[in-house]
């Protein structure tokens, strides 16, 4: 049984091209490759320095007490916040209830997620859903040849995501897919194939239908200097990231780093002088990624097509949205991957390279109006103009 990701909610139904993606470029030429090279490199030596580090929960508890909105901690994950004695919203680990019931259920699904945005006519990622008893006709995507992602379609951070997968590693990756499917009753429990799109993955923070961050998502990624390996070279990198309280506190094991390298490289592969080789193709924290501010860097239209995404999904009022772009300049060609309303903000109140965007302050200011003005039928507008204080 398998399901091709259409957007049911429009009039007509919108069937998406799946098109397998060839990444036979050299590292250093495909986008996250160039990207590196012009900006991360260049700043290695300016890596931000956090020796302290706030989590999400601390950080939006104190934003809340700030607007005189206490917050009542629950056993496990659910806290109720109150104004003026009434409880007037509350969190669910870090979903609050910015987020209604259909939002929540988009972003629990990948392909629903794609759905309602492909039904508001933007860019999507493509793919099909599969059964998990359906590894033969799933497996029958990847005879067209080029890159693939396997992924569970309620995946959450990048548990059982295999990214640049061949025909020849299909099987290994969609055993990972269905072992690690969450196993929540409300949990889709099918497998997504979906072409790799070679570029730039992105991660918007949106609230109330605005983004007030962007971050780049760098994989690990090494630049040879003709004398050290590979493991010295993940070494060196690593040690670099000691004085950055997240980064330090999400390192990856460097055994594990080595026992994942691709093919050719190995630990004691010496690379020439300038050589860029990308380890990894996931760029979160807990594989190495390193997240770099780009808010300032981004085009209108990138932007938008971020705000529109989180706009097709109905009652979303904070969540991470997730693209891929070549280029940051233009939205051509840039997919819409993912909606995440469990986001945290923490890449980008502690991004690696770049400003520090101080977004909880935007999240609570909306659970604030949420609660000052619940029985009024509009909210007044946020002025973009008043200075951040979480």
């Amino acid at each position: 049984m398998e399901r091709v990701i259409t957007a049911t909610l429009a009039p007509m139904p919108i069937r998406l091209c799946i098109v397998p993606v060839h990444t036979s470029l050299p590292d250093a030429e495909r986008p996250i490759g160039t990207f590196i090279n012009a900006h991360v490199h260049p700043a290695w030596d300016q890596l931000n320095e956090y020796p302290r580090l706030t989590r999400h929960i601390q950080t939006m508890n104190y934003g809340l007490r700030q607007r005189r909105m206490p917050v009542h901690q629950f056993q496990g994950w659910y806290a109720a916040f109150l104004y003026n004695g009434n409880i007037v919203g509350g969190r669910y680990g870090r979903m609050t209830t910015l987020v209604s019931d259909q939002a929540a259920e988009a972003c629990a699904s990948k392909t629903l997620t794609q759905t309602y945005a492909a039904a508001a006519d933007l860019p999507v990622a493509g793919g099909k859903a599969f059964a998990a008893d359906a590894e033969a006709a799933a497996h029958q995507l990847l005879a067209a040849g080029g890159s693939w992602v396997v992924k569970p379609d309620a995946a959450r951070r990048g548990r059982g995501v295999s990214l640049q997968v061949t025909e020849s590693g299909f099987p290994d990756a969609w055993k990972r897919a269905v072992r690690l499917r969450p196993r929540g009753a409300r949990s889709s429990q099918e497998v997504v194939v979906e072409p790799f799109h070679d570029g730039l993955l992105v991660r918007f923070f949106v609230v109330g239908g605005t983004s007030y961050a962007a971050a780049v998502r760098v994989p690990l990624f090494v630049i040879g200097d003709g004398s050290s390996t590979v493991a010295d070279l993940v070494r060196a990198s690593f040690e670099h990231r000691s004085v950055h309280a997240l980064l330090k506190s999400t390192l990856p094991s460097l055994g594990s780093v080595l026992s994942e390298l691709p093919d050719p490289l190995t630990g004691e592969t010496v690379l020439e002088r300038g050589d860029l080789r990308m380890l990894q193709e996931d760029g979160r924290l807990t594989a190495g990624g390193l997240p770099f501010d780009v808010t300032d860097m981004v085009s209108p239209a990138l932007r938008s097509l971020a705000e529109r995404a989180a706009q097709s999904i109905p009652g979303l009022g904070a969540a991470a949205i997730d693209l891929i772009t070549p280029a940051l300049n233009s939205a051509d060609g840039a997919v819409i991957v993912d909606a995440d309303a469990w986001a945290s903000v923490l890449i980008h109140r502690f991004p690696a390279f770049g400003r520090r965007r101080r977004v909880m302050w935007e999240l609570t200011q909306m659970l604030s109006l949420r609660a000052q003005y619940w029985d009024s039928p509009r909210l007044p507008l946020i002025s973009s103009s008043v200075e951040d204080a979480d």
